[in-house]
Formats: structure tokens, C-alpha cells, sequence
């Protein structure tokens, strides 16, 4: 298994793992991703297909953390640069949330460089609807409280949960727990964080979209709350070459259950 190195790009140096065989994909992970707590693409099908590329976002994990304010653009040209330095002319494309809005923004930006899209528990932002406003979650001072927050927003079945069966709840708010800690303990991830979820805060690609002609797969969870589906749909609407699959899944539809990764091998390795 490959680890993670530090790799120089035109604009800054992105903490970067490279694993897998096949046609290159680069994965955009979400707000808190970090290579070196947690990063399940890694361990997904998709390494037996694709050679998967993925970098702790600017300001997260070993990566660099730039001076000034950032935008959600800074980041697409962050993945353009990623792809520059790897020498991938093109690649496939698959987002994850706040990496679902850099998705978009790349597409719009780089067409071209993008082979096939996958945007997964996304949302456009302006009248197609915008995700939920998670930087509104760090003004929730107990630890416990922001975690249950959190979990319920991600997967509305989370209240039913806390009631119906109260031991498998705690399990879920201790790891969560567990995760938020060292997320905000490792590296300037307490500088950095609010900082990123400030440029999501802006996300907007709404009137853009219907230019986006690249192939997309978008990937939905039927119960979450941070993106909801009816985000997915509008997307669909909007993007002319655009597929929509929802599965029984919160926010981390993606990885939850192996389905929706069969699926993009599926529609991708044709």
C-alpha cells in the first residue's frame, strides 16, 4: 500500500497518495478529508480498476496552507495543478461533497481535462439549492451536542436512531467523537478548517452548470440531510449528460456499502 508524500505543484505542495492500477482517476474528498486519519477510496474496487489519486485539500493534513482567503475555484485550480504535476493530461473525476463542489467548479473550469464525472452527496448551490451551512456547526461549543448535530444532518434516520435503540447511538456519537478529535488536532487542521468551509460557504455554480457536457454520474442518499436529494435532482435536470443513481444511504453514500463503487467501475470501464 502506498503512502502519502509531499508533492510540488505550480501553486503549492499538496500532500499526496498515488495507489492502484489502470486509467488515472482523481478523487476531491470532503471538508475534513485527511490522509492520514482516514481516506477510504483507498481501500474501495476503485484501486483494482483505476490508479487513484487523492491530496489533503489547502489548508488540511500535511498540505499547504496559503495565505489570504480562498475560493472554491482556488481549489479546482489546486486539482488542476495536482494533475499537472502527475503529468495526467486528462482523468477521470470523482467528488465527494465539499470535493463534489470542487468537482463541479473543475468541470466548469477544465472541461477537458475530465474523462468522466462523479459527483457524489453534492449540491450546486444558488436556485438549484445549496448544501447545509456546516461552518453554522463550530459555533456549537459542546463537543457532544455538535457531534449529534452533525450525525443527524448527515442521516435523518440518526433521531430515530438516538430513541430506538440508544446503545448502537452512543456507539456512533463516541466515534464521531473519536474522528472530530483527531481531525482537529493533526497538523493546522484547526486553522484551515474554517478557512475551506468559508470558500464552501460561497459555492455557487448553479447558472454554470448547463454548460457542464462532460458524461456525470451523480450519486445520492436517500436520507441525507447535508445534501439532500432533491440537490441531486435539480443537478440532474440541469446537467444534459447527467445520470442520477440514489441509494438507501446517508452523506457517506459513497462508500457506505460497495454498490455505488460497483457502479461507477460499471459505467466507467466500459
Amino acid at each position: 500500500m502506498s503512502a502519502p508524500r509531499l508533492r510540488s505543484t505550480a501553486g503549492l505542495t499538496l500532500n499526496t497518495r498515488l495507489h492502484g492500477e489502470g486509467p488515472p482517476l482523481l478523487f476531491l474528498g470532503g471538508s475534513n478529508f485527511d490522509l492520514a486519519i482516514r481516506a477510504p477510496v483507498f481501500d474501495s474496487a476503485l484501486t483494482r480498476q483505476f490508479t487513484v489519486a487523492a491530496a489533503d485539500p489547502r489548508g488540511l493534513g500535511n498540505s499547504d496552507i496559503p495565505d489570504g482567503d480562498w475560493s472554491m475555484s482556488d481549489y479546482a485550480r489546486d486539482a488542476i495543478d495536482l494533475m499537472d504535476a502527475l503529468e495526467w493530461p486528462a482523468a477521470q473525476v470523482l467528488g465527494e461533497s465539499f470535493g463534489a463542489m470542487v468537482a463541479m467548479e473543475l468541470a466548469i473550469l477544465a472541461p477537458h481535462r475530465i474523462v468522466k464525472l462523479g459527483l457524489a452527496a453534492g449540491a450546486p448551490g444558488g436556485q438549484g439549492g445549496s448544501s447545509y451551512p456546516v461552518h453554522e456547526l463550530l459555533s456549537i461549543g459542546e463537543p457532544c451536542e455538535r457531534a449529534i448535530k452533525s450525525l443527524s444532518i448527515q442521516d435523518d434516520r440518526f433521531e430515530a436512531l438516538l430513541v430506538q435503540d440508544e446503545a448502537e447511538a452512543e456507539v456512533r456519537i463516541a466515534q464521531r467523537l473519536s474522528n472530530d478529535a483527531a481531525f482537529m488536532q493533526h497538523s493546522h487542521n484547526a486553522d484551515g478548517y474554517p478557512r475551506l468551509l468559508a470558500a464552501r460557504a460561497q459555492h455557487d455554480c448553479w447558472e454554470r452548470l448547463a454548460a457542464v457536457s462532460t458524461e456525470t454520474l451523480i450519486i445520492a442518499g436517500k436520507f441525507d440531510q447535508q445534501a439532500p436529494l432533491d440537490r441531486s435532482q435539480a443537478m440532474h435536470k440541469r446537467m444534459p449528460a447527467a445520470e442520477l443513481a440514489v441509494f438507501d444511504s446517508g452523506h457517506n453514500v459513497l462508500f457506505a456499502t460497495p454498490d455505488p463503487v460497483r457502479l461507477i467501475i460499471g459505467r466507467w470501464c466500459c
